[in-house]
């Protein structure tokens, strides 16, 4: 299953890790650090150019081929303009309009 996150992009609702609120995530001093570190590694994908309200923590793709010496992949922060609630209903709903069938 795939969830809609704004603007035509659409994530696999498999690799979704969580969904977290910026207002009040932001609070701990521990995820405003995660925040920073994801973005001086360039993980930080902003889809949008409005101001943020929540942010998506996506796991990496699977990788069928990796071996032991290569590194895993980190994940993915996407910052969203959606509310968090909305993107978390979005991913519970069985609704055509939020979530499309894998093909």
């Amino acid at each position: 299953m795939y969830v809609h996150i704004g603007n035509g992009v659409t994530v696999k609702k498999s690799h979704m890790v969580g969904i977290f609120d910026l207002d009040t995530a932001t609070i701990s001093q521990t995820t405003r650090a995660y925040l920073a570190k994801a973005e001086k590694a360039h993980r930080v994908e902003t889809p949008e150019s409005e101001l943020p309200k929540c942010f998506l923590l996506l796991s990496p793709p699977k990788s069928k081929r990796r071996g032991k010496s290569e590194t895993k992949p980190a994940e993915t922060v996407m910052l969203l303009r959606i509310s968090s609630t909305r993107l978390g209903a979005r991913a519970e709903t069985n609704g055509q309009a939020s979530l499309l069938e894998e093909e």
